[in-house]
């Protein structure tokens, strides 16, 4: 099954459907329709968080408990709502946006990351989604706009700004990726995972014995590989923001 990715579907309609509360709202007599745009993104987002980005959109409709044919009336296909569902993750958890008041520069990237975090944490199938045509819906941009707010006092160009943020954004994804992808729902594993380390056991034991890895013959503290997914985007995103720092208080305009 080829891998979904944001971008692939008709472009007029994902963006009409993503700005759509910026749009005038025509007022219809009559009872309200049954469905919202809203309630079907929360519905895939559900349905995704099960099933993974291969969902079908009948899948959706039973979720909704309506009929397969009748999310059509609301947008278009698959491709146009994995837009929308991309743009939906992104937006601010809870009633408000977080109090930047006193934040430093290096609170507003860790909070970027750590909610980039959360949102692979909760939401894994994002990281099947190809998103080399990124999605930019109000959500996706305020997520943006609040990544700004880390460089205002600091007099460092927009390319440097934005090659900051791509920098702390990939060390997130690449270590959410390594640690948080599910297996294949396609290609199911014929090892669990404890089976699949069980099985490679003595061979590692066995190349160990051999003496020709003798770095790893003294790597002998078994904590050593007690690495939380977690701890080990915390460990990359601090040794970043450490090495940033120099140039952060250089830059300082305030």
């Amino acid at each position: 099954m080829a891998t979904p990715q944001t971008g692939a579907g008709d472009p007029e309609r994902s963006l009409e459907l993503l700005w759509r509360e910026f749009e005038p709202q025509q007022s219809r007599p009559g009872p309200k329709p049954r469905l919202t745009v809203d309630r079907i993104v929360e519905a895939a987002i559900a349905v995704a968080d099960r099933e993974g980005s291969c969902f079908g959109m009948r899948s959706v409709s039973a979720e909704l408990g309506v009929g397969a044919m009748t999310i059509y009336r609301y947008v278009p296909g698959k491709k146009e709502l994995i837009d929308l569902m991309v743009d939906r993750i992104s937006r601010f958890e809870g009633d408000a946006k977080p109090d930047l008041t006193g934040m430093t520069w290096r609170e507003r990237l860790e909070l970027l990351a750590e909610g980039t975090w959360s949102a692979y944490d909760d939401h894994p199938w994002i990281l099947e989604i190809n998103q080399r045509r990124p999605v930019f819906g109000p959500d996706s941009m305020a997520g943006y706009d609040f990544a700004l707010s880390a460089f205002a006092g600091h007099d460092l160009s927009n390319r440097e700004m934005n090659l900051v943020i791509t920098a702390v954004m990939n060390l997130v994804t690449g270590t959410a990726r390594q640690y948080l992808m599910r297996d294949s729902a396609v290609e199911v594993p014929e090892a669990n995972e404890r089976e699949w380390w069980d099985v490679q056991a003595p061979y590692l034991d066995r190349a160990i014995e051999s003496g020709r890895f003798p770095h790893l013959a003294g790597f002998t503290d078994e904590e050593a590989w007690n690495i939380t997914a977690h701890e080990a985007m915390r460990y990359l995103l601090e040794r970043f923001l450490d090495g940033l720092a120099p140039r952060m208080e250089a830059s300082r305009s305030q």
